[in-house]
């Protein structure tokens, strides 16, 4: 005797959940099992040579510095082009708070719509914001290299510098390290913190960019 029209149907469906249900399952299980792809770094030698090597960049970071007599937060762009470079800060808010180019003529600063030229970038913002800041070392520990004025220098198992003391330019000491890198080959710093006897600066890189 055939069965009627209307249990056929409700099989139908009952055999079509099912169905989607197990390609579901069968999806979420397969998805759940996909590792996620963490490159190592390089042999410490190889990087640190392409850290080397690596003179033409951009980032976008957080930046805190808490100084003697100011604190402000905000966001900053770095360009590095070769041995010159430019940097754009402004606060949490959006609002400019310097820009700062560097050529072979020496510095230049944009600060609350006026402009300043100097020798010195370190010297500049010094004069200009109160804050002594490491800046023409920058371009060596924004990569996680300390340069020829870094001592005490410690490294992680994977050979990635993790802290470092700094003699800047201004003849200030700073302790810089880094707890956190970037999971990739290069392994780039993720987060820098430097401390002076008076000033604290720390970095949250966003994004880094070769160019």
């Amino acid at each position: 005797m055939p069965l009627p029209q209307q249990t056929l149907i409700g099989k139908n469906v009952i055999f079509q959940t099912k169905t989607w249900c197990a390609l579901a399952l069968f999806w979420l299980t397969g998805c759940a099992t996909v590792p996620a792809v963490v490159e190592m770094p390089l042999p410490a030698k190889e990087r640190q040579q392409k850290l080397a090597s690596l003179t033409h960049f951009e980032l976008t970071a957080s930046l805190g510095v808490k100084a003697p007599n100011d604190s402000v937060s905000g966001s900053l762009n770095w360009q590095q082009q070769g041995a010159f470079y430019s940097a754009d800060m402004n606060n949490f808010i959006g609002v400019n708070i310097f820009k700062l180019q560097t050529d072979a003529n020496g510095a230049t600063v944009q600060v609350s719509g006026e402009t300043h030229q100097a020798q010195s970038a370190a010297v500049l913002l010094d004069y200009l914001s109160g804050w002594s800041l490491p800046i023409a070392e920058m371009p060596l520990w924004l990569k996680g290299m300390a340069g020829q004025q870094g001592s005490e220098l410690r490294w992680d198992p994977l050979g990635r510098l993790i802290s470092f003391s700094l003699l800047d330019s201004q003849n200030r000491r700073w302790q810089v390290s880094y707890p956190e890198f970037f999971p990739d080959q290069l392994s780039l710093p993720k987060r820098i913190t430097l401390e002076s006897k008076d000033t604290k600066l720390k970095l949250v890189i966003r994004q880094w960019k070769m160019v």
